[in-house]
């Protein structure tokens, strides 16, 4: 993956966080940080890795439990405060998340 194609990720989340994005802007953000992620673990970028779960959560992008034990396991060995408090803020995220996902849809 070239450095201008990481960037053009990195664009991709940015547009789909705004206030005005389209339903389309949000689905590549959440494909951009996903895909973000994904590079990160493969080269064994851990503290990145973690970093970019918690992005891919923000966008509401379905994280793969592979990609959950891989980050669980990095913020561990990492012993960073920080590390801990993104896994956790994304933990939450996703929880709350699932729950809305689970949500039934109120009839009108």
């Amino acid at each position: 993956m070239a450095r201008q194609h990481i960037r053009t990720l990195k664009r991709n989340i940015s547009k789909g966080t705004r206030p005005d994005a389209g339903g389309s802007e949000e689905i590549l953000a959440r494909e951009s940080a996903l895909a973000l992620l994904e590079r990160s673990i493969s080269f064994g970028h851990a503290r990145l890795a973690v970093i970019r779960l918690a992005i891919a959560v923000s966008v509401g992008a379905e994280i793969p439990a592979a990609h959950w034990a891989y980050c669980e396991e990095a913020y561990r060995r990492s012993n960073d405060p920080n590390l801990l408090k993104m896994m956790g803020q994304a933990g939450q995220r996703a929880a709350r998340a699932a729950v809305t996902d689970a949500r039934p849809a109120s009839a009108s």
